[in-house]
């Protein structure tokens, strides 16, 4: 249905009409074009957000929620137009000890656990809702693996409180099972962090050192593997090296030059580059067990692919490569369909069995019309 702009200002919540808003509300790191909003609304708090939800449910109107939109796997690709609900006014913190309770449109301004490269454009709501992994992850696992309680405004309009288990209802799920307003996280200890780069002379010392690596030492903080190309898109030594870093007083022994600049400057590792060169490159990503990862890095390598590889602790390598269309047009047709792709709009291509179960039987009982960031999940 057409949206009617005279109900949405009866509600006090602001929000704009304007094709540049409209236009801006859609603009990411996504290759799809989708439709643009109706309207973009600019809510406050949640009881805004409730409002605008009550009155899409009673005009049957989609909903889209946008964070930073520094996502590039979809989900602010509007599929049916309707409301677009920026939450980048909600930025509340609250500290706690170990803990801490933020709105969803707040940025990483906390000692968080688990964050995206993307972390200076990125909100916590965001993320939580369209990533996964991250900086910190080779300790700490995925960034819902850290959330202790979501608070949400579920497709019936009402505010729900998802705990343990539950919060895969509304994690990675792009707002398809509602619009998340608040997340209480565990925060890291304020541990200064240690760093180091260790150097190779050739990709095949690489695989080997980083393999035997992460199965002998103990729990680093993060781990990355990245290419000279991406070096020179971005910073780093004209080789293969690895970044490695821990918590300071940990019982690490590894032999490196220090990495403290490379580290400062992390919002640089692969999406980083991905988005300062959005305009020119392809990308994908693929998750592979430890064991096996080194013959595709290496064919990849050669057909000219960028490469870096991001270390979690799943015993797995997060394999993103970046090139031209033609580069990634033979890597895709090489490594065939990724377990996490990043160019399918629907959250199944990214989502492990159980958890995307829960949130299709949650989009079945609470979203029959699929108004919720619509086309999103395949049935």
């Amino acid at each position: 249905m057409t949206l009617n702009v005279e109900r949405l200002k009866m509600l006090d919540v602001h929000f704009s009409t304007s094709i540049e808003d409209r236009l801006n509300s859609v603009r990411g790191l996504d290759k799809e074009q989708g439709k643009i909003p109706d309207a973009v609304v600019f809510p406050r708090d949640e009881d805004e957000v409730l409002k605008v939800v009550e009155l899409a449910l009673e005009e049957h109107i989609p909903l889209v929620p946008r964070g930073g939109g520094v996502s590039s796997a979809g989900g602010i690709v509007m599929k049916k137009g309707g409301i677009m609900v920026d939450m980048r006014r909600m930025k509340g913190i609250q500290a706690g000890k170990g803990e801490v309770m933020v709105e969803a449109g707040s940025g990483y301004l906390f000692n968080a656990r688990v964050y995206p490269t993307l972390w200076k454009h990125a909100t916590v709501g965001g993320n939580f809702c369209g990533g996964s992994w991250g900086i910190g992850s080779m300790e700490y696992g995925l960034n819902w693996d850290n959330v202790l309680e979501v608070r949400m405004v579920n497709p019936r309009g009402k505010m729900t409180t998802l705990r343990g288990g539950d919060v895969k209802v509304a994690a990675h799920a792009e707002g398809t099972t509602g619009i998340v307003t608040r997340l209480r996280l565990m925060t890291r200890e304020s541990l200064p962090i240690v760093s180091k780069i260790i150097m190779f002379n050739g990709l095949e010392e690489a695989i080997t050192f980083t393999r035997k690596l992460y199965e002998e030492v103990p729990p680093l903080y993060h781990m990355v593997l990245r290419s000279p190309e991406i070096a020179h898109l971005t910073l780093g030594p004209d080789k293969w090296h690895l970044v490695i870093a821990y918590q300071k007083g940990r019982d690490v022994e590894i032999q490196g030059e220090d990495g403290k600049v490379i580290w400062e400057n992390r919002d640089k590792f692969f999406a980083g580059a991905y988005m300062e060169n959005f305009n020119y490159f392809e990308y994908s990503t693929y998750h592979l067990p430890l064991e096996s990862f080194g013959e595709s890095l290496k064919k990849a390598s050669s057909m000219g692919a960028i490469s870096e590889v991001e270390f979690a602790n799943d015993f797995k390598a997060h394999l993103d490569f970046m090139g031209t269309n033609d580069i990634m047009d033979k890597i895709r047709t090489m490594m065939g369909k990724s377990s996490f792709d990043v160019n399918d709009v629907f959250i199944n291509s990214r989502l492990s069995r159980d958890h995307i179960q829960k949130i299709m039987w949650y989009k079945r009982a609470y979203d029959k019309e699929d108004l919720f960031n619509p086309g999103k999940v395949k049935f």
